[in-house]
């Protein structure tokens, strides 16, 4: 019996380290507000990407040029309402800024309350 416990236990704690490895439910959000700067990065699940690039395309990207879909982001996106922001998108990590200096307060408003919106999404799901 002794033996046989000791031969079992190597494989099930490798399936312990490799089922840790895969099913990483962590989700990292962080947002920095400053005087000049408003910044959010997220780190989500990989199967959330596609509701992320939806969300944003409807709620930041209206109208836009640039779209989340289907593919990565890392430039600086002018809006429709003329707003800048540098975008950088990946499957599973999301980092928005913008700088307060070149936007209105309203626009700046505007970013910060869709990165609010998509935390609470990113939480939820």
């Amino acid at each position: 019996m002794k033996k046989h416990f000791i031969s079992t236990l190597p494989g099930f704690i490798f399936l312990l380290v490799m089922s840790s490895c895969f099913h990483n439910h962590n989700i990292e959000i962080t947002i920095s507000d400053d005087d000049d700067e408003y910044e959010m990065e997220a780190l989500y699940k990989r199967n959330q990407t596609r509701t992320v690039q939806v969300y944003l395309d409807e709620n930041l990207l209206n109208n836009s040029t640039v779209s989340f879909k289907r593919r990565t982001i890392d430039e600086e996106v002018t809006l429709d309402d003329n707003t800048t922001v540098y975008i950088n998108s990946n499957p599973g990590n999301l980092s928005i800024k913008n700088d307060k200096t070149k936007n209105s307060a309203e626009s700046c408003e505007r970013v910060k309350q869709v990165c609010e919106e998509l935390k609470d999404i990113l939480a939820d799901n």
